[in-house]
């Protein structure tokens, strides 16, 4: 495949889930954003400021992995592309990074409260606690250095008072985390309406772990 292939298909490919992002009501308006890594030296990301429900693969910008310049686009690349070359620059086994304002996500990030391993598919999918990294105003370097401190070996952090950020080896990967951990958040903030919820036993708790670094082995 060509570079001008290869950009396309990948163009395809983020405004195909950002539209799903928006269907699966992820995100309103323009909010959120999603990438992809294109080789060793690009990437494509949504752009700023355009509603999902009219975003055309056209509108997809393509940049520079190393430099952060845009290489070509019809429109500004989404105002939190530092946050997505630090993730990418810090983890080369990440291509694929979707950031949601999802609601209930979005809640336990106000509280600045992690998401603790409550279901055995938490384990699975994210490998432990969903942590809460610092606040940083948006579309800043300090983002990005937060989402990667944080982030560490796992698949999803909160941010502060903003959403989520989930990363996968391809974008189908990336959402399904995002959709499942909204589903996860929304089960433990209708839990704390009712009472504490009870966290996984430790043999779970380790279980899972293995299970997750053999899904996310290579």
């Amino acid at each position: 495949m060509d570079r001008n292939d290869s950009w396309n298909e990948a163009r395809r490919d983020v405004c195909l889930h950002a539209k799903k992002m928006h269907e699966a009501g992820l995100v309103v308006g323009s909010a959120g954003n999603v990438s992809r890594r294109i080789g060793a030296d690009h990437l494509a990301i949504t752009p700023t400021s355009v509603a999902y429900n009219i975003l055309h693969e056209d509108a997809v910008s393509i940049v520079d992995l190393h430099t952060g310049e845009t290489v070509e686009a019809s429109h500004a690349p989404s105002y939190e592309l530092p946050m997505h070359l630090a993730v990418y620059r810090s983890r080369p086994d990440i291509h694929a990074i979707v950031h949601t304002h999802a609601p209930y996500v979005t809640t336990l990030s106000v509280l600045r409260r992690p998401l603790p391993p409550i279901i055995d598919e938490m384990m699975v999918y994210f490998g432990g606690p969903v942590e809460v990294a610092d606040y940083a105003l948006t579309g800043t370097d300090a983002v990005g250095t937060n989402v990667v401190r944080t982030l560490r070996d796992r698949t999803a952090v909160l941010l502060a008072n903003h959403g989520n950020v989930c990363v996968g080896r391809t974008l189908d990967e990336a959402l399904h985390l995002a959709i499942v951990m909204e589903s996860c958040a929304r089960v433990y903030i209708e839990a704390l309406r009712v009472g504490d919820p009870v966290p996984l036993p430790n043999d779970s708790v380790v279980a899972g772990r293995r299970l997750f670094e053999t899904r996310h082995r290579g």
